[in-house]
């Protein structure tokens, strides 16, 4: 199959959210030529740079120089290393997402591109391969693993060294944690070996490869997590067990969904414990970003639609593994109950 050939690696992002901007900085400065696949709409907010302020440096740097497409019938006029589908799992599936999908399988079939689904859903990278209609050893999971967000929306609260002027110009701004920037699952060791060699010539952080048994499990579990949170008011972790009907209810959430047949070879850790140091562990790594107001704004307003639609679709799962998934429907309907008393 033909590649790319240009010495330059050539990557096609598809969205232009906090992952694909992210993912999209990262890859630049490890000198691949970035391109982004967005609306019509998102291709003019891209025309000018866009502004990164990093909590790990107090620092905000420009990104720019990468191209912009709106048309997915544009891909085909250029070879790819990689795409990154930044597409969350109800966007990939609803008849929009799935017919660009497949009109990009189209434009990629006979290249040797590597796709990496950054998205979240259960059985996404099946779907996303399935519409894709390419060779399975091209499609892995991925996910971006710093904390991202809008600076003029998510008005979170500020800790030092956070510079408040600095922080106002930027775009997006972000925190790289110790996983580094990406993550990228050892389902096809050596693709996800050449595409770490490619992101870790960022020299300012780093793409982990996780085992792809592990890896669904390690991203469903947060989601009961993130749930009962909202119901507690995003405490800190120290405070969970003051809440304690509700936080059991959500460890007994997390037991079911990794009972289910995706997650189950992973033996995944889902006691009190494992999961409060869990999140303690994540408020410390985030500092100076306040992680628990980026969860509030983030899985509490942003996404907080997608991630409900996520744990319905684990409860359907379990319906059709003949699981009743008790604790996670009575979640679900405090959650339900909790948003319309809001609203």
């Amino acid at each position: 199959m033909p590649s790319s050939t240009s010495p330059i690696p050539t990557v096609l992002i598809v969205g232009a959210g906090a992952m694909g901007i992210m993912s999209g900085y990262h890859l630049q400065l490890a000198g691949a030529e970035v391109t982004f696949l967005v609306r019509p709409q998102r291709a003019e907010k891209l025309s000018r740079p866009q502004l990164l302020y990093s909590y790990d440096d107090v620092s905000v740097q420009p990104f720019s120089g990468y191209r912009v497409l709106s048309d997915v019938t544009e891909v085909g006029d250029r070879a790819y290393d990689y795409i990154i589908v930044t597409l969350d799992g109800a966007s990939a599936r609803s008849a929009e997402g799935t017919a660009m999908l497949s009109d990009l399988g189209n434009a990629v079939r006979d290249t040797s591109a590597v796709v990496i689904i950054g998205g979240i859903g259960l059985g996404l990278r099946r779907h996303c391969l399935d519409t894709l209609g390419i060779d399975e050893e091209r499609v892995i999971s991925g996910a971006l693993s710093l904390l991202a967000h809008q600076v003029a929306s998510a008005n979170l609260p500020i800790h030092p060294p956070t510079d408040p002027a600095l922080l106002a110009q930027a775009d997006l701004a972000y925190r790289t944690l110790p996983t580094g920037s990406f993550t990228v699952e050892d389902r096809f060791p050596a693709v996800a070996t050449r595409f770490k060699a490619l992101y870790d010539a960022c020299s300012v952080s780093h793409c982990d490869i996780v085992d792809h048994r592990q890896f669904p499990a390690q991203v469903a579990i947060v989601f009961p997590v993130f749930a009962a949170c909202e119901l507690m008011g995003w405490p800190p972790a120290a405070q969970f067990n003051d809440h304690k009907d509700t936080w059991n209810l959500a460890v007994d959430a997390v037991r079911e969904v990794v009972s289910l047949d995706e997650y189950r070879p992973a033996g995944q850790p889902t006691g009190s414990e494992f999961l409060t140091h869990m999140m303690a562990a994540a408020e410390e790594q985030a500092l100076p970003l306040d992680v628990n107001a980026f969860n509030a704004f983030h899985h509490g307003g942003k996404v907080a639609q997608q991630d409900l639609e996520l744990l319905q679709d684990h409860v359907s799962a379990g319906e059709r593994e003949g699981k009743p998934m008790v604790a996670l429907r009575q979640l679900i309907a405090e959650l339900t109950a909790f948003r319309q008393q809001a609203a």
